[in-house]
């Protein structure tokens, strides 16, 4: 038994130090189908490192594109959680500031969308505040930290850390045909980073590893190289 515990640790050492944590994909498939994206038939789990639920069109020529339309972030949370509107606008706000920022740096960001134009869609489906004060605790003090890394095995959640659903779509803007669509969700870890996160510091580190990712996966796409 003892000899079980050191790489238990170890694991949960490694795991606990990440900014964001993906959320199991029996919980990511219950937000799923809010009815913003095209297709969701097309939909299947994806590999370590991928969004849980995602599609790729296999035969799109990625190198024919030479800019992004940003559609406007949109909002579709939880009834049972409300958040007010002006909070709603501001995360939107943030995570459409990061794709564009992240995206930018991929291909120029055009103002219509057309003929060798992608167009990308994304909305915040499921968002959840942390609890300042309470997290920074959990993840400064070491007897804290070591309880919320033990009861983090039985919830895959840390407790007093905020979360983001998403979902997300790429499409031809010329034809509007489905070119990759994703399904996913994370929560805020037991990184340092994020000792001082504010209600809202867990949902923006989501947004802000999905705006990397986005750009990352496009650029893997446009030059063949396999994506992580």
């Amino acid at each position: 038994m003892l000899k079980n515990i050191g790489p238990l640790l170890a694991t949960m050492t490694l795991v606990a130090c990440a900014v964001t944590n993906e959320q199991s994909l029996s919980d990511v498939e219950k937000a799923s189908k809010t009815g913003f994206l095209t297709k969701y038939s097309l939909l299947h789990p994806g590999k370590e490192g991928e969004a849980r639920l995602r599609y790729v069109n296999p035969n799109t020529n990625w190198n024919s594109y030479t800019g992004i339309f940003l559609e406007p972030v949109v909002f579709i949370n939880d009834a049972t959680k409300p958040i007010d509107a002006r909070e709603q606008q501001i995360l939107t706000s943030y995570f459409y500031t990061k794709l564009k920022t992240r995206l930018s740096s991929v291909m120029p960001i055009v103002e219509l969308q057309g003929t060798h134009v992608l167009v990308v869609r994304a909305a915040l489906t499921n968002v959840t505040s942390g609890t300042p004060g309470l997290r920074t605790i959990s993840v400064i003090i070491p007897q804290a930290r070591l309880l919320n890394m033990v009861q983090s095995l039985g919830t895959d959640t840390y407790a007093f850390a905020g979360s983001a659903q998403g979902e997300g779509e790429i499409t031809d803007g010329e034809t509007g045909q489905v070119i990759a669509e994703a399904v996913d969700g994370r929560a805020g870890g037991m990184s340092v980073e994020n000792a001082g996160a504010g209600k809202w510091g867990d949902a923006e580190h989501v947004m802000d590893y999905w705006a990397d990712t986005t750009a990352k996966r496009i650029v893997q796409f446009r030059t063949g190289t396999p994506a992580q």
